[in-house]
């Protein structure tokens, strides 16, 4: 692109040509610049992350036996202890609650641990 320079006639071309592409090239970068600033956002990265799991079948069947387990020991828990201010209730609620998690998670998954 360089050019030989004779008079100023080509000086003046080969500014408004300079302008130009500096004017282009800041237009670039300031796209670039918004898309990166995007894309960085936490939401957007999380959106992101969470497509990508969602398109993956293991994660999606093993997010969905968590979600099942979790909620069957949760329902457990409530279903035989209900809500209760006692100490001992609440700790044998838990207890309850985790034992129903692991044997709905092992029956899904297929464990006989």
């Amino acid at each position: 692109m360089k050019k030989n320079i004779k008079n100023s006639y080509d000086l003046e071309q080969a500014i408004v040509e300079l302008k130009a592409k500096k004017d282009k090239d800041f237009n670039v970068l300031k796209s670039q610049l918004s898309n990166s600033y995007n894309n960085l956002k936490p939401a957007n990265m999380l959106r992101q992350m969470l497509t990508g799991l969602s398109t993956e079948p293991k994660v999606k069947n093993g997010v969905l036996d968590f979600v099942l387990s979790l909620s069957g020991g949760y329902l457990s828990k409530r279903l035989l202890i209900g809500k209760s201010n006692s100490f001992l209730k609440s700790i044998i609620g838990y207890i309850v609650q985790m034992k129903a998690t692991k044997i709905i998670s092992n029956k899904i998954t297929g464990d006989n641990k």
